[in-house]
């Protein structure tokens, strides 16, 4: 088995949630939304779209410190006013595959995630644009806000043991003849991630919702990763090899639930 070393000192922040965020719509509109066929949750580009320039390391690192204090159980509000439960849940766990779970996530992988979508980084697929325009309206407060909840709420199957299925090779090994980085090398190797925190955790995540995030950095309909790493990462994997990681991540257990201040900067 290769190392897990292998081209990770080259990575510095990876794959911005696959669209981990809320829907500000309404409660009717998200559960159609909610209730359509998984097949939508992988869309193909959408026309001449036009996507801001992925933000850079130095700026995320500005913009983030920036932010305001979250508060945690505002949050709640958050999660429950702007229809979020519509698409991703009451506990942050979508009840279709079409849409990603949010609860799990480490508090800047959605704050990152909601900012692009309000600054227009995450477009290029129907559901990226519905997430553009429901963020549209975010605060930065609401961000910070509601990333902390879905921080502190456990991920999918939190409790369970993993599922008995053969582990893809590339999980751990990677394919240095395609420039492909093991996706433990920045995923981390279990549940709770990588330690950094600025990676999303894809342990217990939907299947689908993985498979689309794939599909469309390999297509380029997204570009919001800072160094272009997933786009390299996934150009060369094939439908086969991305339908395999997806349904073995799936199958593994979610990120446990994290203690977090009332009010906090995590």
């Amino acid at each position: 088995m290769k190392s897990l070393k292998f081209l990770a000192g080259s990575v510095l922040f990876v794959l911005a949630a696959a669209a981990h965020a809320e829907c500000v719509i309404s409660e009717a509109d998200g559960a159609q939304n909610a209730a359509a066929s998984s097949a939508a949750a992988v869309q193909a580009p959408l026309a001449k779209t036009e996507q801001v320039k992925a933000i850079t390391p130095q700026d995320w690192q500005r913009v983030f410190s920036a932010m305001p204090k979250a508060n945690l159980m505002n949050g709640f509000a958050v999660h429950s006013k702007q229809f979020c439960a519509s698409c991703h849940g009451k506990e942050g766990l979508s009840n279709t595959p079409n849409w990603p779970d949010v609860a799990g996530q480490p508090y800047a992988v959605t704050v990152k995630a909601l900012l692009d979508f309000r600054e227009g980084r995450r477009k290029g697929t129907h559901a990226a644009d519905l997430m553009t325009a429901a963020a549209a309206g975010l605060t930065d407060q609401q961000i910070v806000d509601v990333a902390a909840l879905y921080a502190h709420l456990p991920g999918r199957g939190a409790q369970s043991k993993p599922a008995a299925i053969p582990e893809p090779s590339l999980v751990k090994s990677g394919d240095p003849a395609r420039y492909i980085t093991p996706c433990a090398a920045c995923h981390g190797v279990s549940s709770s991630g990588n330690s950094n925190g600025q990676v999303p955790v894809i342990h217990g995540q939907q299947a689908d919702s993985i498979v689309a995030s794939l599909k469309d950095y390999r297509s380029g309909a997204r570009q919001s990763d800072m160094l272009g790493e997933m786009r390299v990462f996934s150009r060369s994997l094939t439908d086969a090899e991305i339908e395999k990681l997806a349904r073995w991540y799936a199958a593994q257990p979610g990120r446990p639930a994290v203690e977090m201040k009332l009010e906090s900067k995590p």
